[in-house]
């Protein structure tokens, strides 16, 4: 009869341990991911201000290529601009359906796995930039121009000229270390975190609160 209490006794102080875990992990799912929705709210403005800035100077470049179309330099360079701008929004818009997508009813190794995807598509901007780099000089052109009204081409001598070709396979070099570095096998390296601060470390942050959940559940589990 008392052997038969102590297993009663076990097996209702299981069940309740049981259901304390699964409070526990109820709660802390709800904080966490609470605060993870937090972080990918501060995260809308980068794609949203993104989209709108580039939106603006991807067909004011448009026209400036077409109203200069008579110097090929800047015609040239405002057809680069609009480019890179275009790309930029084509980027932005893919970041902020990646974020509307998340569903934090989800599992959460699933969430991680596009919250992971998100992060990607945030350094894709740092590729865009790196792309554009050996182009610098005719970006140059088109502020100049476009902001001040000068035609620095026509103020070169050939010191300068030659300083620009120079300057333009620099940034080549530059442009392809950046690529390098920029490949998705080193998505999680400190340095690139560093230069995510405040423009894609809201991912980081989600990710964190997640991984305190993961490890409640394996160390919960054991």
């Amino acid at each position: 009869m008392e052997h038969i209490d102590i297993q009663n006794l076990w097996k209702q102080s299981e069940a309740l341990l049981e259901e304390n875990r699964k409070l526990n992990l109820t709660l802390l799912k709800e904080i966490r991911l609470d605060k993870a929705k937090s972080s990918l709210k501060r995260l809308f403005f980068l794609p949203i201000s993104t989209l709108l800035f580039y939106n603006v100077v991807g067909f004011y470049a448009i026209y400036f290529a077409i109203t200069n179309a008579e110097h090929w330099y800047f015609a040239f360079s405002g057809t680069i601009v609009a480019f890179f701008s275009f790309w930029l929004v084509c980027t932005s818009i893919n970041q902020l359906k990646l974020i509307l997508s998340i569903d934090y009813t989800d599992a959460v190794v699933n969430i991680q796995k596009k919250l992971a995807t998100l992060k990607v598509a945030i350094v894709q901007n740092l590729r865009v930039v790196a792309w554009l780099l050996p182009f610098g000089p005719f970006v140059g052109l088109f502020i100049c121009k476009a902001l001040f009204n000068i035609d620095v081409m026509t103020l070169l001598n050939f010191n300068m000229l030659i300083s620009f070709g120079i300057s333009t396979i620099l940034l080549e070099i530059i442009s392809l270390m950046l690529l390098n570095a920029l490949q998705t096998k080193r998505i999680n390296t400190n340095w690139l975190n560093f230069l995510l601060q405040g423009s894609g470390s809201q991912v980081n942050e989600a990710l964190h609160y997640l991984k305190t959940i993961e490890d409640f559940q394996t160390e919960t589990t054991h």
